[in-house]
Order: C-alpha cells, then sequence, then structure tokens
C-alpha cells in the first residue's frame, strides 16, 4: 500500500511540474520565499575584480553529435545571513549557482545551462522561524519576471535573459575560455557581454571550473539535449528551543539530464547539498559553516557509510542510481516504483537504500528544462 501511495504522489508531482510555473526560458519547479532583488542589483557594481585573458576565438556551435561529456558545477555562500536586529527578523539566506554544461569531442561546450537558487528562512528575535517551512523553492530562472531584477537593472533585464544570453555565449567555447574571461567589479567586461549580462559573475566562474572537473561521458550520435533541475526543501528547519539552536536547513538537490534520440537518458548527474545555518534562542547567528560542498564532493567526509544498511556513501549511491538511467527515459525514471521514498527495483534495491523521492522531482524538472 505505501509503495502505490508513494508512486501516486510521485505521479502527481511529475504532472503538476509539467504543467507548472512557466517563464519565456524555461518551466517546472518549486520554489522560494520572496527574492530580494536589491541584492542582485547592487550586485551589479560590486564583487572582487578577477583578471582573465580575453575569451578565445569560438564561432559556430559545438558538436551535435558522438561522444559528450556532462558536468554540473555548484557553488553555495551563506555570507548574506543575518541576525535578528533592531526589530528586523534575521534571516539565513543560502545562495547557490549552478551551471551544467555538455562538452564535445573536441572540448567545447554543446549545451549550457546557468540558475541559481536563493533561499531564505527568517527567524524572530527570540529564535522563533517566522518562514512558511512548507513555502515552495523556485530557482531564480524558475521565477522568470517574478524575480524582479529587470525593475532593478541597469539594462533592464530579468535573471533569467542574462543567463540565456551568457549561455549563448558559452556555447562553441572550451570552459577554461569561459572560467577566464575578464571581470571588472565581479562584472563581464568583454565588450560582447556588456549589454546583456550585468549581473555578478565571480560565482559562475568558480562554478563552471567544477562543473568542467566534473565531466562525465555519454554516446549520442543522433544529437542530444541537456536539462537541469534543481528542488529545494526547507522543512527540516527547526526554532531555537530550551538547550537547543535554531537552524534553517536548506537542503538542495540536483539533477543534469543529458537526452539522446527517442528521448533516452545517455548521461546523468545527481548531486545534493545540505546547508545548515544556527541561530540562538535570541535571534543572533551562530558561526556561519565554511564553504559549502556539494554531498557528492564531500565523498566519504559526508559520513554515511557507516550508517548504511549496505555500507555505501552517498555519492556511490547517487552515482549507481545515475548509471541505472541510462538508457531509460525521463518518465521511465520517475515512474519508478518506490517503497516510503526507496527505490523498490530488485536492480537497485542492493546499490541505492537513500530516500530519492526528492531527487526524482530535480529529475523531473530536468526533463521539462531539456534543450
Amino acid at each position: 500500500m505505501k509503495r502505490i501511495m508513494i508512486f501516486a504522489l510521485l505521479a502527481a508531482m511529475a504532472a503538476a511540474l509539467f504543467l507548472g510555473c512557466r517563464d519565456n526560458r524555461r518551466s517546472g519547479g518549486v520554489t522560494l520565499t520572496t527574492p530580494r532583488v536589491e541584492a542582485d542589483a547592487a550586485a551589479e557594481a560590486t564583487g572582487a575584480a578577477t583578471a582573465g585573458a580575453e575569451p578565445g576565438a569560438a564561432a559556430g556551435i559545438a558538436g551535435e553529435g558522438g561522444q559528450i561529456r556532462t558536468g554540473l558545477g555548484v557553488v553555495t555562500s551563506v555570507a548574506s545571513s543575518r541576525s535578528a536586529s533592531g526589530g528586523s527578523d534575521g534571516q539565513a539566506q543560502v545562495d547557490s549557482t549552478l551551471i551544467a554544461i555538455t562538452v564535445d569531442e573536441n572540448g567545447l561546450i554543446a549545451r549550457a545551462s546557468f540558475d541559481a537558487v536563493q533561499t531564505r528562512v527568517a527567524f524572530n528575535a527570540q529564535g522563533q522561524i517566522v518562514t512558511d517551512l512548507s513555502a515552495p523553492v523556485r530557482t531564480k530562472a524558475e521565477l522568470g519576471d517574478g524575480y524582479g531584477l529587470h525593475r532593478a537593472s541597469g539594462i533592464g533585464r530579468e535573471y533569467s535573459e542574462q543567463m540565456a544570453a551568457l549561455e549563448r555565449w558559452a556555447v562553441g567555447r572550451t570552459p577554461a575560455v569561459f572560467s577566464s574571461m575578464p571581470l571588472s567589479g565581479g562584472r563581464a567586461a568583454g565588450a560582447d557581454l556588456t549589454a546583456s549580462v550585468t549581473v555578478n559573475l565571480s560565482s559562475h566562474l568558480n562554478a563552471m571550473n567544477r562543473a568542467a572537473a566534473s565531466l562525465r561521458s555519454g554516446d549520442a550520435p543522433g544529437g542530444h539535449r541537456m536539462g537541469l533541475g534543481v528542488a529545494t526543501e526547507i522543512g527540516a528547519s527547526r526554532s531555537a528551543a530550551a538547550g537547543q539552536a535554531g537552524r534553517a536547513r536548506v537542503a538542495s538537490y540536483y539533477a543534469v539530464l543529458t537526452l539522446g534520440e527517442n528521448n533516452v537518458i545517455v548521461s546523468a548527474w545527481l548531486d545534493s547539498s545540505q546547508t545548515d545555518v544556527e541561530f540562538d534562542a535570541s535571534g543572533a547567528l551562530l558561526p556561519l559553516p565554511d564553504a559549502a560542498l556539494t554531498r557528492y564532493e564531500l565523498g566519504d567526509r559526508y559520513g554515511m557509510r557507516g550508517a548504511s544498511p549496505i555500507g555505501r556513501e552517498w555519492n556511490e549511491q547517487m552515482r549507481d542510481l545515475a548509471r541505472w538511467m541510462v538508457g531509460r527515459t525521463p518518465a521511465q525514471v520517475i515512474g519508478m516504483s518506490l517503497n516510503d521514498g526507496r527505490p523498490a527495483a530488485a536492480d537497485l534495491t542492493a546499490s541505492v537504500t537513500v530516500n530519492i523521492a526528492p531527487m526524482l522531482a530535480a529529475v523531473a524538472r530536468a526533463a521539462e528544462n531539456a534543450r
């Protein structure tokens, strides 16, 4: 009965995602607390300058068929979090910049998808959370015009529009060329970008380096599409209580799908990040965590192996799940049988025992966003 109920719930979730929120660049998704676009508007004029070589020549589109490699890079910061003060609520803010790419046989970017998740959990001067923890969390691209950057932007362009322009610029270049673009005050300094991209790109260059380091091979002789999907949860957050610090917990799940002929998955990247921001009963932030790594990047340091009934770390389980997905369609993956959120199929139960329901939500969004 549990398996039937979970299957029905997951099918309904997938259907809602495919019919849900749309903007003129991407669709799908769940999201976030009300965005504060002033931060991004300010970021157009701030950020550490990064020196870099002029982009190399990159005419045309990268190869459409043959061997491709898929990568994902995530950079997360909690630096914009603040304590409650002067009658204003405190806020845990987790900002994650995401870059997914495919690279062709010549090392050129063939597909690119750039996005960001800005998640806020507010708490008052008594350490009580005041944000609705059941509220959906959308990425900036999913929000589209609803994010509101176009009203504060010096060029009148929304975040999703600026990322679409940056994606077009990236295609046909190598990841190294992208990462070495010249910046001025954190913004693109090249004449071919200044009119269309004014947000701070420092974290994007870092994310591209991580994406390039994570490339995973797949074969798509007839050409391919690529999609990035994100699902974020804040429901495990808690208010401060006697002898216990409050905690804003932001868990994001990332899926990158590369789709070949007949909508079959030829390569997949699955990852997740869990970021905790703690505060005390007076609404004061406790020491912020160091720069966050994803669960895949943490590897054995994540510490699941000792608690896993099969003795396998989180990244190992996600690697096996991604391998299982290759050769199947997104619909087949999303529709897999689950038992309390865990795979019920005999060919997965020996290698994947974690709850994958939120990851399948990210897979559904990645399939919807594929292009």
